[in-house]
């Protein structure tokens, strides 16, 4: 919360903001064509959780108003298991499952991809008075959290 309210102070007035993070959902593990298991993300899923809550705290308090939102997969993509698999020995909060690791230890399949969901978020700053910005009614305000299609850009 601490840094978003920082964020609307430094905007100029009606200034954007895109917030960007992953959804946290368990994302596939590819190697070629053939999926051979997902990323365990549940302990990545609470701190996105409270990041998103923060987000939406700060929309509901009218600092920001969220303008639009869309979903996109992005792929990490790597040559080899080797070199996927050194990504995820580095991971904090993500946890690669046994079976999904022996698969790839095994696998002569390239290119390995790991597939998550992002959220893009672009938000509008408003005075903290709360009250919606002129000319936008509550059909406005409902269509910024639609899904967008992946061919649809800001």
């Amino acid at each position: 919360m601490y840094v978003l309210r920082q964020i609307h102070r430094a905007l100029k007035p009606r200034g954007l903001l895109l917030d960007v993070h992953p959804l946290g959902d368990e994302f596939p593990v590819l190697a070629g064509e053939r999926g051979i298991g997902f990323v365990d993300t549940r302990k990545f899923r609470d701190i996105l959780e409270a990041m998103n809550e923060c987000v939406e705290r700060t929309v509901a308090e009218g600092f920001f108003e969220a303008l639009r939102e869309l979903r996109r997969h992005v792929v990490e993509r790597f040559d080899n298991a080797t070199e996927a698999l050194e990504e995820a020995d580095g991971w904090e909060n993500l946890r690669l499952p046994a079976a999904v690791r022996r698969r790839l230890q095994e696998t002569d399949s390239t290119p390995i991809e790991f597939i998550d969901t992002v959220r893009y978020r672009l938000l509008r700053k408003r005075s903290t008075s709360g009250r919606p910005p002129r000319g936008r009614g509550a059909a406005g305000r409902d269509r910024a959290t639609d899904y967008q299609a992946p061919s649809q850009g800001f």
